[in-house]
């Protein structure tokens, strides 16, 4: 087998579990079974939470097991999702989808890049590291941004159980796909019993955190990814605000799915073009002019304005993912490689702890105020997030620019 055989399939095996038809009309899905827009973010912030609690134990567990078997799992989880929902309707068969797919999330993102590591590593071709997460990330939005363009119309011609019916079929091609993979070997644990494996899981994420060289990266990385959730989840309610048509809501998760693929895509040139301190102050940047687009969207309500505003915050999203990427892959430079799913999952837990909290408080903080007052809010809160930046551009150069240049 070739060396990029295996990661092809990976890569298709993505595509095809990544077409959520139903991302861009979700809120409408959310509406049928009698919840709201705020339900929406809640659940979305319960999402966020859920995977935190299990995103260490994953990246742990994909420390000892075979990735491929825990990449496997992590699709059958998202599955039993997609079949309770189309037998199923009402408040909490809701939400316990929504719980099984941040579950499946959290196995996934604990495991998917360790998995391509150890695989490269095992063929002596480390430095194809971040061309070839790049590649899985690009193939993962290209996914999504398709299946986005598609859905609405899906929606309006045969409704959402035939759009379930879809990606049920699709993302079972998905999980057989991945049975094709080589199975590269994991590293076992000297440690015995429970309490010596989750003190050893605490050593590592308290390692990982108080890592100079990595806590400032994670932490705006986290901050800048938890940002781009109520972005994106604010979208649908904007579409709504605008008067835009439900057939072009996947036009603007097409866009936003586009400039995820195309910042994967080019993830080794951009970094290496403009460095990952560059593209942290760019990001910084964009996201405040993204909190002002939002709140200009909602006071013009015209459809034309709305699609321009909101391709501009998929121009920064876009930027946003390439440091997320790009830090990600740093990491993977300055940690040992069998702690390399559980450092991983470090990074990963702080994202979705920050969205988490940000989601859900988005649903509280729009009891109280507008969804224009609500920006305004987060805007002022987001400038806070100049500290972890600052610290990160603090730091010598030369203790990066190595690392970077590894990529």
């Amino acid at each position: 087998m070739t060396l990029r055989k295996p990661l092809r399939i990976f890569n298709i095996s993505t595509f095809l579990q990544t077409q959520i038809l139903m991302l861009p009309v979700m809120l409408l899905f959310y509406e049928e079974n009698g919840l709201t827009a705020g339900d929406l973010f809640l659940f979305q912030g319960i999402f966020s939470i859920t995977a935190l609690l299990f995103e260490i134990p994953a990246g742990y567990i994909g420390d000892i097991f075979p990735r491929r078997n825990v990449l496997i799992f992590s699709y059958l989880l998202f599955l039993m999702r997609l079949i309770l929902w189309y037998f199923f309707r009402g408040y909490w068969i809701v939400l316990a989808g929504e719980i099984l797919f941040s579950m499946s999330k959290a196995f996934y993102s604990g495991v998917s890049d360790g998995y391509i590591y150890d695989y490269l590593k095992s063929k002596g071709k480390t430095k194809k590291m971040l061309s070839g997460y790049g590649k899985l990330n690009f193939w993962m939005s290209l996914g999504t941004a398709m299946a986005s363009l598609v859905g609405p119309f899906l929606y309006k011609a045969y409704g959402f159980p035939v759009l379930i019916l879809i990606e049920i079929v699709l993302n079972t091609g998905a999980t057989l796909l991945l049975f094709l993979l080589p199975s590269v070997p994991a590293f076992h644990h000297k440690t015995k019993g429970l309490r010596a494996k989750y003190h050893e899981l605490y050593t590592i994420t308290k390692d990982t955190l108080s890592n100079p060289q990595l806590c400032h990266y994670i932490m705006y990385s986290g901050i800048i990814a938890a940002t781009t959730m109520v972005f994106v989840w604010s979208f649908q309610p904007l579409m709504q605000i605008s008067m835009i048509p439900v057939t072009l809501f996947g036009v603007i998760y097409f866009i936003n799915h586009f400039c995820r693929a195309g910042a994967a895509l080019f993830l080794q040139q951009t970094v290496k073009w403009l460095s990952l301190k560059t593209i942290g102050k760019l990001t910084y940047i964009l996201f405040i002019l993204s909190f002002m687009a939002s709140v200009v969207v909602i006071k013009v309500a015209n459809p034309i304005v709305g699609m321009i505003l909101l391709t501009f915050i998929c121009v920064a999203i876009g930027m946003q993912l390439t440091f997320t990427l790009g830090s990600t892959a740093l990491l993977h430079t300055l940690v040992s490689s069998e702690t390399r799913s559980t450092a991983s999952s470090v990074k990963n837990l702080v994202s979705r702890f920050m969205a988490g909290v940000m989601l859900i408080m988005f649903k509280f903080v729009l009891d109280g105020i507008t969804l224009e007052q609500s920006f305004i809010v987060y805007m002022i809160a987001f400038a806070f997030s100049i500290v972890p930046l600052y610290k990160l551009l603090k730091l010598p150069t030369e203790q990066t620019s190595q690392k970077e240049s590894a990529f």
